[in-house]
């Protein structure tokens, strides 16, 4: 019987808004022969993000995600409705802290950039009016529209199910026993093996982690307003908005999740950066598997679920 051997490849690649890493360990009867599956596994997986990519993207009117909302297209593919019917559960279970159709509230606070002055509180309210329903329902038959969905943008959800479905692809390969794939925090891996992964203290970024934590078969997803927000003036402001008020979240600088894929933990860390944190919590341990760590204004550190 010929010796297994294992080799490993991780490479990143400008996908997502980010530098995605991929690295796959794959295993065959010599070196070479276990390379070529872990390249053509990677290949596997960044074709399969490209593909995505060019589906969800709100950059590219000829995008599926484009047309449908622009009412061009009435028939969506299964990807698309499966992240919609996301979209859909997670702002029902939240109560509409996680949210779908930001794009206009999160153009008016862009818009404010330019001007240096916040918008005021009555276009704020009516912005926030304009959320209180989302404009499609899920059916057995699938996606229908029910009003105005051209703010529609999926950036919150989205990625975490372009990062699983990649590693999922990738580890569907022959010889594949390990994958990673990291889109700038999002991540999942798949496998035997356990990562540690550091999880950024947002009053030292860059600096020693706040904590390590090991992931074995699972997702990671870490939101918050230290690298990502507005620059109003001489104020700045996270690039979490709460779509029940149209202001952007005060109070949480990092917001991390655990979960069994990316596109869970991607949602519950956006659900848990919005909401007060009794109420987050409770979301986040009534989901199967998930935990959550996050640090608040006063620097404290809280834990939840299966942290």
């Amino acid at each position: 019987m010929s010796t297994q051997h294992a080799t490993s490849r991780g490479t990143y690649h400008p996908l997502l808004g980010t530098n995605v890493e991929v690295r796959v360990i794959a295993r065959a009867a010599t070196v070479p022969a276990a390379y070529a599956l872990a390249e053509a596994a990677e290949t596997v997986a960044v074709n399969r993000i490209v593909h995505l990519q060019s589906m969800f993207t709100t950059y590219e009117a000829t995008s599926e995600l484009c047309r449908w909302r622009a009412a061009e297209i009435d028939e969506v593919s299964p990807e698309l409705t499966e992240v919609l019917r996301a979209a859909e559960h997670w702002w029902r279970v939240s109560g509409g802290a996680f949210h779908p159709v930001t794009e206009r509230l999160r153009g008016r606070w862009l818009r404010a950039e330019t001007d240096g002055v916040p918008p005021s509180a009555a276009e704020l309210a009516h912005l926030v009016v304009q959320l209180a329903a989302l404009p499609f329902t899920i059916t057995d038959a699938g996606v229908q529209r029910v009003g105005d969905c051209t703010g529609l943008d999926l950036n919150a959800i989205a990625k975490g199910y372009i990062v699983d479905q990649a590693a999922e692809a990738a580890a569907a390969q022959p010889g594949v026993v390990d994958v990673l794939v990291n889109a700038g925090g999002d991540l999942r891996h798949i496998g035997d093996q356990s990562l540690r992964v550091g999880v950024e203290d947002p009053r030292q970024p860059g600096g020693a982690p706040l904590q390590v934590v090991e992931v074995g078969e699972g997702a990671l997803a870490t939101s918050g307003p230290v690298h990502r927000g507005f620059r109003v003036g001489r104020h700045w402001y996270g690039h979490v908005l709460d779509p029940r008020t149209g202001r952007p979240v005060a109070g949480r600088p990092s917001t991390t999740v655990r979960a069994p894929d990316a596109m869970t933990a991607d949602a519950l860390a956006t659900v848990a950066g919005v909401l007060d944190w009794p109420t987050a919590a409770a979301i986040v341990s009534a989901s199967p598997a998930a935990g959550c760590l996050v640090v608040d204004e006063s620097g404290e550190v809280l834990t939840c679920g299966a942290w």
